[in-house]
């Protein structure tokens, strides 16, 4: 019962904060087997090990997080290329039943914003290329705060450019580190499971769903 009327006196959502890759479209394959390639090329090995730790979190620390001689500006400059190509051969459309969330949530008044660790460059590539504009009036990236997730400044930073309070947004994510993100920010946070082939750690979110559908819509609408 005490559960129950936390719930109904929590403030209610004015923002979704959507994290992109692996939530929006599903990227992670290609970009596995081409990060996989890049490494392998400059000598070091790649896998599922390797991918866990990096995942959701900013590209400006890969070489740090894996531990790499070359300087950090290089990898970035190598990274991003990667992931730019592996995005125009490997993506053609956003994940299934998306738009229809979207569109559901534009209806409810629900403003929106993109969060997430990857380069500028490459967010807006996805978001111009498959129309992302329509409902999102705010982008914030890896390259605009220092700290990447699972600090919570991305998130943070959306929520101000909505001028909403944190305690009034739900997070979408698909990673330990963006989970982690949106808990520190202090917003409600719905972990998105269906592009993922490895199990992650969802005990801090608030909910978890596989797919985008009108039952998973009304799983989310109730932590709003």
């Amino acid at each position: 019962m005490d559960e129950v009327w936390k719930e109904k006196r929590r403030r209610p959502v004015r923002a979704v904060l959507w994290d992109l890759d692996g939530v929006l479209i599903d990227s992670e394959p290609g970009y596995f087997v081409a990060i996989g390639e890049m490494m392998r090329s400059l000598g070091y090995p790649y896998g599922e090990k390797e991918a866990a730790k990096i995942k959701g979190s900013s590209y400006k620390n890969i070489a740090e997080m894996l531990a790499l001689d070359e300087p950090p500006e290089e990898i970035q400059r190598l990274y991003i290329d990667v992931l730019m190509g592996s995005v125009r051969d490997n993506v053609s459309g956003l994940i299934d039943g998306v738009t229809d969330f979207l569109d559901r949530m534009r209806a409810m008044g629900i403003k929106m914003a993109i969060g997430s660790s990857s380069p500028r460059r490459l967010v807006d590539y996805v978001v111009e290329k498959f129309g992302l504009g329509t409902w999102m009036s705010v982008m914030v990236t890896g390259c605009d705060k220092e700290h990447g997730k699972p600090a919570p400044d991305i998130y943070l930073e959306c929520a101000k450019l909505l001028e909403v309070n944190p305690e009034g947004c739900l997070v979408i994510e698909d990673s330990t580190n963006g989970i982690l993100s949106g808990k520190r920010a202090g917003m409600r946070v719905c972990a998105f499971t269906g592009t993922r082939t490895k199990e992650f750690d969802l005990s801090d979110a608030d909910l978890a769903i596989h797919e985008y559908s009108w039952e998973t819509f009304q799983k989310v609408a109730r932590i709003m």
